[in-house]
């Protein structure tokens, strides 16, 4: 491949290449586990246990943890499916 890295615009909004968008992948999944520690260890009292989103973070997390990995790899393949499209549509160099 030539020149430019290969670009992915994600939820319409912002370009990525594949090590940005890994790079911020990766602080995303630090995020979750840490916020997956807090929901194991964390039992919420008083005010904070009559709220619903409270008292099923052990659940909740873990469900957004699947979303965000389903949604990682989905991208990844766009990236892939685009890397392969212009390795195709480039004319043929010798190595």
């Amino acid at each position: 491949m030539t020149g430019e890295p290969v670009r992915i615009k994600a939820y319409g909004l912002r370009h990525f290449t594949r090590p940005g968008y890994v790079q911020l992948q990766v602080v995303v999944f630090a995020i979750f586990a840490l916020l997956l520690i807090f929901a194991f260890l964390w039992q919420p009292t008083g005010i904070w246990a009559s709220n619903p989103i409270f008292t099923n973070l052990t659940w909740i997390v873990p469900l957004f943890i699947v979303l965000e990995l389903a949604e990682t790899i989905v991208m990844l393949r766009k990236f892939q499916s685009k890397e392969r499209a212009l390795e195709s549509s480039l004319p043929n160099q010798p190595r």
